[in-house]
Order: structure tokens, then sequence, then C-alpha cells
């Protein structure tokens, strides 16, 4: 911790941007035509460089946009140049992909922090794009976007000759904010296929991501913006079914009905409560092959849990320590140590500021005891509060507890509760050059332990052709998160990577990449336990500018299996020896067409040495789109394996095909058919959405499940008609 508070940032400065947002009186129409005299006084700010596929001040399409406000809203208008009107509209669909079409996004830094920021973002036609940004963007997107979150805001679109518009009404109460706010931190950026380049405001460097928070400018607002009076919502649902279990010949007819509130504590400060939690018309999961002997983690996808996700999820490391992982809540395992769905009860949240610098979350969450599974009454609460230091950084804590409501007989006596604290040192420097982690936990139960500590560290350095970043993380044999995510105890990793990139001028190559990393595990017990994929690990990425890319990867591990175990999981019949190590060595090559054209494929084989024998893997993804309705896919991912002379050939088929077609901007209906030969499944999930009033919506969701074994045998099969209405 000491070395990362000591590490200054060097980065020279940048010429600050500055735009003032003039007060409006008018009233302005959220229609795509820019004919408010507002409008016409408003200050003006123009796109000054270019990220994509180049870092430098020149480019062809000219971005304008400006801003005003008034007690209420925050109103925008984009003025987007361009030379014709082909322009790229994948879907209708909230929040549709960006990086492949034309749109623009919006950055307000509220708090001026550099760590989170609100995006919103649209394109012509006027289709709404939200995304909350976290962890000062310095992170990959899975880590760092919620895309998620939903928020409340108008927007509209129309395509002139030599342009289009985009006019936008963002209310203050969508914001978090401080009171009397006279500036915060802003940027935009913008994506024009027609020239395959992405310009933004303030200037990027291009080793960073679009969104990154360090570079910013600032609006300056022409007085103190009035105390944010957020609304208090009431969020009732009404969820009718009807579900049948074939396997136990068993048919279930049901009507739920519960609420969520969300009450405003202060401008910065929200207070949720549900009731009778019920999520089905979260987006299912997409299915996946595991050759592994852990646990996949899947994204959260239900709205309660995803809002300020951040102040909860954002501690310890990915894949090796998360102490808290939102989707342990609402799971459970049966008496036969299966996964199944456990019933939330209610649930509060308070997240949010204190004050500028200080973050705080509080959730708690009961779920319901079924006594035919062995499963009992939880109280699940997580506390946590996020302190900034100097520019950028974070002092974090995090308080866990996962306790019984009452005494059960089916219970041992040492999971009765389980609890975990510990703090961290987020580094963040002020423009990227450095950023890390540092952190601390112990656990505690019902019997104490000896080894419940976990300790690590993560530091990074990043400039334009050098990325290098070394973690070591520790986890003791007793530390135990029942709602944490961790694939192994007892164990020490040490990561050094390292990348080196080039940008290449005057070609068609965007950048070149090359990467190394190593892995190393050791077991306490002075074993080796497992020297994990990347073990030692190749990576080349040749990026075009059309964002098309091709790589190569070569990988080799060495894996201690302590048990005996089929890595196919199809047949447990034919398990490779526990207690040896194993062998394996991976060679790849994988190519990903134009993202903007209608016709998007992605290509990748594999081949090499697996677990003593031999493996060839394929994978084929292709996406058709007729703009802009319909975006369809075809996944295909086969996988050969021969463990062994002893062993047969074992066939592995993951296909999934999806269609996602849009009728409107408020009426979407999206399909998914996947078929997995590891789980011998076939799953139909169908759900028509209509989001007949802003964040209101209406669900009919069909869900069909086969098992497949020479034919296709039913399993479970329901419908879902499901009401929510935010008022």
């Amino acid at each position: 911790m000491v070395f990362l508070l000591i590490i200054t940032n060097l980065n020279s400065q940048q010429k600050k941007l500055d735009y003032n947002v003039k007060f409006s009186s008018d009233e302005i129409k959220i229609d795509g035509v820019a004919d408010e005299n507002s409008w016409k006084l408003a200050n003006k700010m123009y796109t000054n460089w270019q990220h994509f596929p180049n870092e430098t001040n020149e480019f062809n399409n000219s971005t304008e946009v400006r801003i005003l406000f008034d007690d209420k809203n925050i109103y925008l208008l984009c003025k987007s140049f361009s030379k014709s009107k082909d322009y790229v509209i994948p879907s209708l669909k909230w929040d549709f992909s960006g990086a492949a079409s034309d749109k623009v996004n919006f950055l307000f830094d509220t708090f001026s922090d550099g760590n989170n920021a609100y995006m919103f973002g649209s394109n012509m036609l006027g289709v709404k794009s939200d995304i909350l940004v976290s962890n000062g963007g310095v992170g990959s997107p899975r880590s760092d976007l919620n895309r998620t979150w939903n928020g409340n805001f108008d927007v509209e679109g129309k395509v002139y000759d030599g342009f289009y518009l985009i006019e936008m009404k963002i209310p203050l109460s969508t914001f978090n904010y401080p009171e009397n706010s006279k500036s915060w931190r802003f940027n935009f950026f913008r994506f024009d296929t027609e020239e395959n380049q992405r310009t933004t405001w303030a200037r990027i460097p291009q080793e960073f991501t679009d969104y990154n928070l360090a570079f910013m400018g600032k609006i300056i607002f022409e007085r103190p913006l009035n105390k944010s009076k957020g609304k208090t919502w009431l969020i009732p649902f009404l969820n009718a079914f009807t579900d049948k279990d074939f396997s136990e010949n068993v048919s279930k007819n049901n009507f739920k009905y519960g609420l969520d509130v969300r009450v405003p504590l202060k401008s910065e400060l929200n207070l949720d409560i549900t009731f009778n939690s019920d999520f089905s018309q979260a987006e299912i999961d997409d299915e996946i092959v595991n050759f592994t002997r852990f646990e996949f983690k899947m994204p959260e996808k239900r709205q309660f849990f995803v809002e300020n996700n951040d102040i909860y999820s954002n501690f310890g490391e990915d894949l090796m320590m998360n102490p808290f992982f939102s989707r342990r809540i609402g799971l459970a395992r049966n008496k036969e140590g299966g996964l199944i769905e456990n019933k939330i009860l209610t649930g509060i949240r308070v997240s949010g500021k204190i004050n500028n610098n200080l973050k705080l979350g509080f959730l708690n969450m009961l779920t319901d005891e079924d006594l035919n599974n062995y499963i009992p009454m939880n109280l699940n609460s997580v506390f946590s509060l996020h302190q900034r230091v100097f520019k950028r950084s974070l002092v974090k804590f995090l308080f866990i507890n996962r306790q019984n409501s009452q005494d059960y007989e089916f219970v041992n006596y040492e999971d009765k509760f389980n609890r975990v604290a510990g703090m961290e040192y987020d580094l963040i420097t002020e423009k990227n050059k450095w950023n890390g982690r540092a952190y601390f936990y112990k656990s505690f139960e019902s019997v104490s332990k000896d080894d419940n500590t976990s300790v690590g560290f993560t530091i990074n350095r990043t400039t334009r052709n050098h990325r290098l970043r070394i973690n070591y993380h520790y986890l003791g044999d007793d530390f135990r998160s029942d709602l944490g995510f961790m694939r192994r105890k007892g164990v020490s990793k040490l990561k050094p990577h390292y990348q080196y990139t080039i940008y290449p001028r005057n070609s068609n190559l965007n950048s070149i990449s090359f990467r190394y990393q190593y892995v190393f595990y050791y077991k306490h017990n002075d074993q080796i336990e497992n020297v994990h994929y990347n073990t030692s690990w190749l990576y080349s990425t040749i990026r075009f500018k059309n964002q098309s890319e091709f790589s190569l990867r070569y990988i080799n591990r060495t894996e201690y299996i302590p048990y005996d175990l089929d890595p196919t999981g199809v047949n447990p019949l034919n398990k490779i020896k526990g207690e040896k190590n194993y062998f394996s060595e991976f060679f790849e090559a994988q190519y990903s067409s134009d993202p903007t054209k209608d016709f998007i494929y992605e290509l990748s084989c594999e081949s090499g040495k697996f677990f003593g024998g031999r493996i060839v893997s394929l994978s084929n993804d292709v996406y058709f789109r007729i703009q802009p309705k319909l975006v369809s896919s075809l996944k295909l991912n086969y996988d050969k394996i021969k463990l062994g002379s002893n062993f047969p050939t074992t066939n592995i088929l993951l296909a999934s095909s999806k269609f996602d077609f849009t009728f409107s901007k408020t009426l979407y209906w999206a399909t998914i058919f996947q078929y997995g030969s590891q789980s011998e499944n076939f799953g139909i999930n169908s759900r028509l959405q209509w989001r007949f009033k802003g964040l209101s919506n209406l669900y009919l969701i069909y869900n069909d499940n086969y098992l497949v074994q020479n034919e296709l045998i039913p399993r479970q099969r329901g419908v879902n008609l499901k009401l929510v209405h935010w008022f």
C-alpha cells in the first residue's frame, strides 16, 4: 500500500477545455428541430481530436454540441456533419451497441472526481443509450460499464442534408450531484462509420478507452444548479405465470406481485426498497462450454442490483477473490448440492454520495427458507465506504455478513454465519499512467480458524507503446466468503504481464500488439496446484483501421489435478487420474470482420495438447442484420477431444441462434435457441417487451427446455406475463 501511495503522476498536462452553459428561460421541445431562440444564443463546442484510428487533431467530419439548462433539466443539441446519409443503425432498441454504429455519447462527471460518470448516447433516429461508468474507465468494458442501468431522459433525432441532429433532455433528478454545483467535468465522443473514425472534444491518448475519465473538459453553469429535487419512485409489478416441470409431472399456475420503491434521501443519496422481488424479465444467460473444474462468473442483469453496483462489487481481484458477488443472493444449493432459485423476500439498499469525497453503500436482503431442500432463511448484508484521496485514488472499506435468521437442525454449527471485513487502496493517477490496488481481508465464522486472510496487490503502468502489470494474491486455506466468488483457496498467485503496441502510419493497420503473460499458482502445502491457463501466454493482435482484427495466441500450462476428473464434462466414467500434473499446449488463430457491415463474422481455430491427449476447437460466430429492424446471429462451437489411447473420442457441440427484432423504439421481440451437448439441454427463450411509457414495461416471456438424448424429452416449460410500472 505504501508503494502505491508514493507513486506520483508524471504525465504532462493538456490544455484545459472550458464551456459556459447558459440558462434557458424558454421551453425547449425535444423534436430534433433546433428552432428555439435559446439554441441560437447557446455557446458551441466542437470536435477537437481524432481518437481512432489515429490520435491526431485532423479528422473529416466535425461535430458541434450546444448545452443549456433550466431549473429542472439539462439540454443537449448535437449536430453531426457527414458527406452522405449512409448511416449504420443496427437496432431501434434502447442500449444498442455503439462501437459498430453511428452514434454520439455524452459523459458527465457530476462530482468531478474522475471515478464515476453518467454516459448518455443517441443517433440520428433518437434511439436511447445510457450507461454508468465506474473505476475511472481505466479497466475493461466488462468491469467499468454498467449497460443494464436505465435513466430517465428524452431524446429525438432527425436527418438533414449534410448532417444529422440529436436533441436531448435529461432531468436533473436523473443525476446525483453536489448541491449548488457550479461546474461538472464533461466530454463527448462520436462514432463515425462513414470515415471509420472516432472523434472527441477533449483529447484522449490512443492507449486509453474513449470513456476514460482522466481526460475531460469542464462545463461551467451560468448560475449554480438548484438542489436536485429527486423524485420518489414507486415501481409495482404484477406477474402471472404458468409453469410445468415434466420430470416431476408438476404444473403450477401462480400470480405474483411486488413493489420496488426509490426514496431520495438527498440529491446524492438514495434509498431503494424491494418487496417480494421477482426478476423473471432479466435477460437469459448465454450457455458456455466449461473445460475447467471451476464455476464461471456470469454477469449481474437484475435491475435492483445493477445501479451503483461498483460500490459493492469493485473489490478484490476478478477471478482470484471477489469478496462480494451479487448473483449469490437469490441462488442456493439444495440437499443434493445443485444450484436452485432461492426466493428473495425483501431488501433495502442505500447508495450514493455522503459528500463530494465519500461514497456509501448498504445492502440488506432477506432470502426465504426452503425446508424441503435444507435451505435456511438468510440475512445477506453488505456495507461499503469509498473515500477519495489525492486526485482520483480511493481508500475503501467493505463488510459482508451472511447469517441464518434462526437455528436450523440441518445447518452445521460452523455454517450459521459467515462474515468478511477488509480494506483496499485503489491508485488512479491523474492522467492514468499508474493505477493499481492493494487489499487485505479477513473472514469470521462460528468456529475460529487460523489461516482466514486474503491479501494482494496489482500495479499497472500504461504509456502509448508499453503496458506493464504485476499482481500478487494470497488466499488462506480457511478464508471464506459465502457471498463472494473464489475459484480456489489456500493458494498464492503471481501474474506478470507485458504488452508492446505500435501504431503504423500511412497503412491500413491501426495497431500491432504483442503480449506476454505468466501465471503461477502455488499451493500452500508446498505443492504446485495449478499453473492455470495463461501459464506462459504469447498473444499477437493486428487491428485494422476498419475495426477488423486478426490474432494469434500460444498457451502452455501445467496443471495439478487433485482428484479424478472428466475435463470434457460429458462422461463421468472416463476420468483422468487425480493427484498428477498435466501439461497442455494450445495454438489459436482468430479473425473478426468489420463490425460496421450488415454481415459480420468471427472465426477461430485452436489445436494442441490437452490433459495428456489432443483437442481441436472450432468457433464460428455469424451476425446478419437488416437495418434498423433485425439483428440475428448464429454461434457454433465444436470441440473434438481425445484424452488418450484408453479414452473414446468426445465431440462437444454448443450452438445458439438469436433473433432480436425491433418493431419500434418501444416494442422489441428477442428469441434465443440454445443447445449444449455438455448440458444435454435444448432451450428456447422468447421475450416480447413493450416499453409503453418511459421506464414502464410489459413483458410476455416464453421458456422451454428439453433433455436431448437421441430425442427431445421435455424438461420444463413456462409462460410469464409481467407488468412493471414506474410511478
